[in-house]
C-alpha cells in the first residue's frame, strides 16, 4: 500500500543528524512510490535541502520553543488544514514542539490519521499529566533511534504500558553521498594547506554545549603538545562566538572552525580521527555512524546509544565522559599506530555495513507503517 505521509520538525537552522534522517527517509519513501510533504520552520535548512531534493514542503510555521497560546492554536489549524487538503493518512513527528502541534492537529480530524512520533535524543521526558495523555493517548506509536532512548522512558515512565510496544530503528548512513569523497577530500588538502603526513582530527556537530565542543578544544591542547596536527570542528551553533574565543585563548592555530559544509565525506577521508565528545542528549551519533563508514575510528565520550556501533578496542575508543586525559591519550595512539587506525577503521565498516545503511531505515519503516495501518483498519472494523 502506499501511503501519504506528512513528516513535521521543529529545527531552524544549522544540520544534524535529526534533519539528516527525516530528508533521507522522505527521499527513500518517495522512491517507493509513497506521497511525502516535511513540514518545518520557515528558512529551516531542513526545507531548504527538501526542496532542492524534489520533496514537498510546508513553511509557513514557527514551531516556537516559548509556549505561545495564539501561536500554538494558528499552528494547529495550519496543520490541520494541509492534512485534510493533501489527504495525509500518517503524521510522523520528530521534535517537541512540532509533535504537540501535528498530533493535536491530527486528532481535530479524528481518529483515521495514524500518528507516529520518532525520538532522537536521551533528553528526559517528564512524567507528568500532559506528557502521560501525549504519549499514552494521542499518540500510536513511538519510534527510538537506540536502545539508549528506550532506557530514558523506561525511567521515567511516561510511556506506562506503551514502553512495551516501541520500536527501534537505528539511524544509518547513506553510501551514494559518498561516491565524490576523493574529489572532495583533494580540494580540502588544497584548501588548508594539509600536508601527506600530517595528521588530520574532525569532529562533526552542531556548536552546542551538548555537544561538548569544550572538550575537543581541551583534547587538541594535550595533543599539539606531541603531534602536529590540524584540526576541523563542522557545524554551526550558538556557541560559535565563545568557541573561537576560546580557541584564541587556547592559542590553538591548529583547529579551523569551517562552519556548515557540504562535503563532510570529503573531511573524512582527510581524517585519522574523529572525536565525538557529547555529554549530554545524544542518543546514537550520526555523523560518528559515517566516520565509521569511512574506516575512521572514533574516541568517544561514554554517553547512551554510542554502545550500538562501537566496540571499546574493536572499531574505536569509548572513555569517561570530560575525562579528557585518556581521551588525548587514545587518539595519540591512533595518530601515530597505523596499523591499529586501519584496523579499526576495517571493523568500523563492516559494523556500518551490517546494520546500518539507508536501506535498513526505509524498509523498516515502511514496514512499520503498514503493521500499525492494518492494526489501525482492524480496530475500526471491530469497533463500527
Amino acid at each position: 500500500m502506499r501511503f501519504r505521509i506528512l513528516h513535521t520538525n521543529m529545527h531552524r537552522g544549522g544540520w544534524g543528524g535529526q534533519p539528516n534522517r527525516i530528508l533521507l527517509l522522505s527521499k527513500g519513501l518517495m522512491e517507493r512510490g509513497h506521497c511525502v510533504i516535511i513540514a518545518a520552520p520557515k528558512r529551516a535548512t531542513l526545507i531548504e535541502r527538501a526542496r532542492e531534493a524534489g520533496i514537498p514542503t510546508f513553511d509557513d510555521l514557527r514551531f516556537p520553543k516559548k509556549f505561545n497560546p495564539v501561536t500554538f492554536v494558528k499552528e494547529i489549524i495550519k496543520i490541520a488544514r494541509l492534512i485534510e487538503e493533501n489527504q495525509i493518512q500518517i503524521v510522523h513527528t520528530h521534535g517537541s514542539q512540532d509533535t504537540w502541534i501535528a498530533t493535536l492537529a491530527a486528532r481535530l480530524l479524528g481518529k483515521r490519521i495514524l500518528v507516529i512520533r520518532t525520538r532522537h535524543n536521551t533528553f528526559p521526558v517528564a512524567n507528568h499529566l500532559a506528557n502521560r495523555l501525549l504519549y499514552r493517548c494521542l499518540i500510536d506509536h513511538v519510534i527510538v533511534v537506540s536502545q539508549g532512548i528506550t532506557e530514558v522512558y523506561k525511567s521515567t515512565g511516561v510511556l506506562g504500558h506503551k514502553i512495551e510496544e516501541l520500536t527501534t530503528i537505528y539511524s544509518v548512513v547513506e553510501p551514494s553521498r559518498f561516491k565524490n569523497w576523493e574529489k572532495q577530500k583533494k580540494e580540502i588538502e588544497k584548501e588548508f594547506g594539509i600536508g601527506r603526513n600530517t595528521p588530520v582530527v574532525v569532529k562533526v556537530a552542531r556548536l552546542a554545549k551538548e555537544k561538548g565542543h569544550i572538550y575537543m578544544l581541551d583534547i587538541l591542547g594535550k595533543l599539539c603538545k606531541f603531534l602536529n596536527i590540524k584540526a576541523f570542528a563542522l557545524g554551526e551553533g550558538p556557541l560559535k562566538r565563545e568557541l573561537k574565543r576560546k580557541k584564541k585563548e587556547l592559542k590553538l592555530g591548529c583547529l579551523h572552525f569551517t562552519g556548515l559544509r557540504r562535503d563532510v565525506p570529503g573531511f573524512l577521508g582527510c581524517a585519522d580521527l574523529f572525536l565525538f565528545t557529547p555529554i549530554s542528549g545524544e542518543s546514537l551519533g550520526t555523523a560518528m555512524l559515517e566516520a565509521l563508514y569511512m574506516r575512521v575510528p572514533p574516541v568517544t565520550f561514554l554517553v547512551r546509544g554510542v554502545d550500538a556501533s562501537i566496540r571499546d578496542g574493536q572499531n574505536g575508543f569509548v572513555v569517561k565522559a570530560r575525562d579528557t586525559d585518556k581521551a588525548a591519550n587514545r587518539a595519540k595512539l591512533l595518530l601515530l599506530n597505523r596499523r591499529v587506525k586501519q584496523k579499526m577503521g576495517a571493523t568500523g565498516k563492516k559494523v556500518i555495513e551490517r546494520q546500518f545503511l539507508l536501506n535498513h531505515l526505509i524498509c523498516g519503516t515502511e514496514r512499520l507503517y503498514s503493521r500499525l495501518w492494518q492494526g489501525t483498519r482492524a480496530k475500526q472494523a471491530l469497533s463500527s
